[in-house]
């Protein structure tokens, strides 16, 4: 049985992972192109006519038949000759091989050829099999030559679709073409940098390449429903999904900083191929961004706070209404939980109830511990607006207190900014104010705002909570 993902929210079986982990690597350790007998599946089988075609840039030779387990669907309105779904992968492939060239990361180097009957020339070889609903596509390396010339490959990309939850054969082709050959962009980087940056980057490239396909709302669930996982600890088992809805986090860092922070990990993985993604990364925004890891990461967990119903326009993600809602952990007050674990690059978020005039928080590291790289972010939210953060950042105990008497639910998101290193243990308490009576023993209603007109000095002093929308540039 092939494992497939399943994601809160979006654990549709009709909708499985792109790529299965094992599976690819053991068809890795046998090797066989799919046109070759001794090939794992997905592959022809023997005596299957295999045709191809070159599309109409010139860089991609697809393969394809019209009969067997792996044919593809016949029609061909254009009339010349070649089923118009290869006419199809043909096209998305040249127009995203052409956009990822734009956004200035390398291209993949000339194909090996491979062996057998199809391949056999230069052309980046596309190769259309039956999945059998298990994944969807693959990009499969072959020869890496070096760091600086990096690994050529080919693509294996499901022939149909039948079956599967995609709007249309056009969106599943553009959704494929984009994140596979993105890794085949990677590639050509020559090194390997783990799953949560392959993935991540792949799911973020399909997003910027056609930001009306919906791959990345499908999986960003797999990470709001798990932000308390280390971002920087490489996931296994059923766990292999949150590499993908890791994508967030470099959705956030492209809208926020640009493109250019994205592609110069890459290209920082040159200079330093052993490094974890997450130390080029450090580099790249400490060199070109004028920040680092931390402060980038604690503001993408502030930015996690506004998706879904919570939402708005002119900050935060641009298109955080259509993104699944956060999953903190619904606690009754008073809390006082002694050994609250925070991991690497990770958040943990409580929410408590509001309606009260104050919501006091705080952290208390473990004796001992470094809490540099600990935040505390304390939130007034109602079921559709955040109202108001109040932060606290380390070192030492934090604490924070926010005005809740508007506020439906307070968020409590404590914060572990660090790249590296085990978890940090700390206390954490949580403490409401109960409404003060008046002399007529009617609770006191104090001064409040009106609804929609919160203080900017509340919005987290000097402004920090003022995002820029999308930067992509």
């Amino acid at each position: 049985m092939w494992p497939l993902f399943l994601i809160a929210g979006c654990g549709d079986p009709a909708r499985p992972p792109h790529e299965v982990f094992e599976e690819e690597s053991r068809t890795l350790l046998l090797g066989g192109r799919p046109t070759e007998a001794t090939a794992e599946p997905p592959r022809f089988e023997p005596g299957e006519p295999v045709e191809s075609v070159v599309s109409p840039g010139g860089r991609f030779r697809i393969h394809f038949s019209r009969s067997g387990p792996n044919a593809v669907a016949l029609a061909d309105a254009e009339g010349n000759g070649v089923p118009d779904a290869v006419d199809t992968v043909a096209r998305t492939y040249d127009a995203v091989a052409a956009f990822y060239a734009e956004l200035g990361y390398r291209s993949p180097p000339e194909d090996s050829g491979g062996s057998g009957e199809a391949g056999g020339d230069g052309r980046f070889d596309v190769y259309l099999v039956d999945f059998a609903g298990r994944a969807d596509g693959a990009f499969r390396r072959e020869d890496c030559l070096s760091v600086e010339l990096g690994c050529h490959g080919y693509m294996l990309q499901e022939n149909d679709f039948a079956g599967y939850a995609y709007a249309s054969y056009e969106q599943a082709v553009t959704t494929l073409a984009s994140h596979e050959f993105f890794h085949a962009v990677q590639a050509a980087y020559g090194t390997a940098l783990g799953r949560v940056a392959e993935e991540g980057t792949a799911v973020w490239a399909s997003e910027r390449f056609a930001p009306e396909l919906d791959d990345l709302e499908h999986f960003v669930p797999a990470y709001l429903s798990r932000a308390d996982r280390s971002l920087v600890v490489e996931p296994d088992g059923p766990a292999q999904s949150f590499s993908y809805g890791a994508s967030l986090f470099f959705q956030f860092l492209g809208e926020r900083l640009g493109d250019g922070i994205l592609r110069a990990m890459w290209e920082e993985s040159v200079r330093a191929p052993s490094s974890h993604w997450a130390e080029l990364l450090e580099r790249v925004l400490r060199r070109d961004a004028g920040t680092d890891f931390d402060t980038a990461f604690s503001e993408f967990a502030a930015w996690n706070l506004a998706t879904g119903q919570r939402a708005r326009e002119g900050s935060g993600y641009a298109r955080g209404a259509g993104y699944s809602g956060l999953v903190p952990a619904a606690r009754d007050l008073p809390v006082d939980e002694p050994s609250v674990r925070v991991a690497a690059a990770s958040t943990r978020y409580f929410d408590v109830a509001g309606g009260t005039p104050g919501v006091s928080v705080s952290f208390e590291p473990r004796e001992g511990t470094d809490s540099a790289g600990l935040h505390l972010l304390v939130v007034a939210v109602t079921e559709r607006e955040v109202l108001r953060i109040v932060r606290a950042d380390g070192p030492g105990v934090l604490s924070a207190r926010v005005s809740a008497e508007d506020a439906t639910r307070v968020v409590v998101a404590v914060v572990n900014g660090r790249h590296s290193g085990d978890g940090r243990y700390g206390r954490l308490r949580i403490s409401s104010e109960a409404p003060a009576e008046s002399p007529s023993g009617e609770p006191s209603r104090g001064c409040q705002s009106a609804p929609g007109a919160v203080p900017g000095a509340l919005l987290l002093a000097a402004a920090w909570w003022a995002i820029p929308r999308r930067r992509t540039h």
